[in-house]
């Protein structure tokens, strides 16, 4: 596999994700989250970059403290659903009533007004074939990516109507059954953008498929697959309707995180971002850990290139909000450094370099594979778009970034990473992801990290860099 050689190592790198999962969970506000910034600020200043700032914005921290469900008078395993409403510390109590996948005319069915109701979750699966229908190049020499098709833990339609019409007919609380979860964890941080009783733009309402905003906010939480399925047992066998005690206290308070930047200046003011995001759910080595660390790795190298081989100002960012909000980490950092994204040609962004894992009997597999990686790329025009497709190819065949495909921005799942905001604002994206199933579990720790890609996965981004740079910027924007 081919790298380039005076880049860090595979190793080195995974150091960097170790010492940045280790602080712990990085949701934004945290204590955790902010020992990853002060982390990247000292680094970036190893590096001699220059101008390294944290640039402070506010949010709503979601935080839980207690959650629980007691069904029959047993009590069910569960998680909180992240960012639904908080009960008082005595709970709410109602019938239970099982309502299958929670579509329209499942409401339709039954009176929920005042109870509890209990549905399925569902993750489809994305045929790979289908993306590979619908992009400019695939490198996948081994054909390890045919007839994959591939669960998306990040897509879960149903259980957003299903929330929006438990809300319009005045339930009390909800619960998901995460009925296409492999294991029987029910842990996963989902959703994960901000209080559900903030407003949700209506871009992603209409994504979601949702006929408009959500009136209400209700408590929710997880169960597992299991679990689920003997809760569904349940309810179904008790001929008399089953009372049940749902518990979730918390509450949102306003915090603030930071967006770290740092400048590499070039002969040119038009800049080229570099960047991924420093929280996460968990430790999340994976998310985002892994990302962080591949832009430091792109950082450090580039740091030690002459400002007389360097055209364009290189500016390497760390955003907040992944997981918070309403404030995402990308759209503030454009509406808080108009220098900067006037000249701006192109956001580079990197995330999950994740191993490939398959569940049997519910436990995670490492299939030895690197995880399938899509890189979403657009440019300012038609033929912008082809020479950025052209140039990220080549690096990606020259180091043997197996399983990847090159998609453009303007498919039905968009631009579903943290370049979205970059995207939506019309500059041109490389945004390099992948999205194993595990990424909002627990589990994401170092042995679901893809080391051996880390030095390459760099290596290539760096050459790409480098290449971009050479050009004319009206021959990445389109004008």
């Amino acid at each position: 596999m081919n790298s380039v050689s005076d880049v860090v190592s595979n190793e080195e790198i995974a150091g960097w994700i170790e010492e940045i999962s280790s602080f712990g969970i990085r949701r934004p506000g945290t204590l955790a989250d902010s020992k990853a910034e002060e982390y990247i600020v000292k680094k970036f200043e190893e590096f001699g970059l220059t101008d390294v700032e944290k640039q402070p914005y506010q949010i709503s921290k979601w935080d839980a403290r207690e959650w629980k469900l007691i069904v029959k008078e047993s009590e069910v395993p569960c998680f909180y659903t992240p960012n639904t409403a908080f009960t008082s510390e005595d709970g709410v109590e109602g019938e239970m009533v099982y309502l299958g996948d929670g579509t329209t005319k499942d409401f339709e069915a039954v009176e929920v007004k005042g109870k509890i109701v209990l549905i399925n979750v569902h993750f489809p699966s994305l045929p790979v074939s289908l993306l590979e229908s619908m992009s400019y190049f695939v490198w996948d020499p081994e054909e390890t990516l045919k007839d994959l098709a591939h669960p998306t833990t990040w897509i879960y339609p149903n259980w957003w109507m299903a929330y929006r019409l438990a809300c319009v007919n005045k339930a009390a609380a909800i619960v998901g059954i995460l009925a296409d979860y492999p294991t029987n964890e029910n842990r996963l941080y989902i959703p994960y953008f901000g209080p559900l009783n903030q407003e949700i733009p209506d871009w992603f309402l209409s994504r979601l498929g949702l006929p408009g905003p959500i009136p209400g906010w209700l408590p929710g939480l997880w169960v597992g697959r299991v679990d689920g399925e003997n809760l569904v047992k349940t309810v179904r066998e008790t001929r008399r309707p089953i009372r049940a005690h749902l518990t979730l206290t918390g509450g949102v308070e306003p915090a603030t995180t930071h967006n770290i930047v740092a400048l590499l200046p070039g002969q040119m003011e038009d800049a080229i971002v570099v960047h991924s995001h420093h929280d996460g759910p968990w430790n999340s080595a994976v998310e985002d850990a892994s990302g962080v660390a591949e832009v430091l790795a792109v950082a450090e190298h580039l740091a030690k290139i002459p400002l007389s081989e360097r055209q364009k100002t290189l500016v390497f960012l760390s955003t907040g909000t992944h997981f918070g909000g309403p404030a995402r980490g990308d759209t503030t950092f454009i509406e808080s450094n108009p220098s900067i994204a006037s000249k701006l040609e192109l956001d580079v962004c990197i995330e999950h370099i994740a191993k490939d894992f398959d569940a049997e009997e519910g436990r995670w597999i490492d299939t030895g594979m690197p995880e399938p990686r899509a890189v979403f790329t657009q440019g300012g025009s038609k033929e912008a778009t082809q020479q950025l497709v052209y140039t990220l190819a080549s690096e990606a065949q020259k180091h043997d970034l197996q399983r990847l495909i090159i998609l453009p921005g303007n498919t039905p799942l968009g631009v579903p990473t943290d370049a979205m905001g970059f995207h939506r604002a019309g500059y041109p994206i490389y945004s390099c992801i992948s999205g194993p199933e595990y990424l909002f579990d627990p589990c994401d720790t170092m042995d679901k990290v893809a080391v051996d890609q880390l030095n390459p996965v760099a290596s290539a981004f760096i050459e790409t860099i480098k290449k971009i740079d050479k050009a004319p910027p009206s021959e990445i924007r389109g004008h």
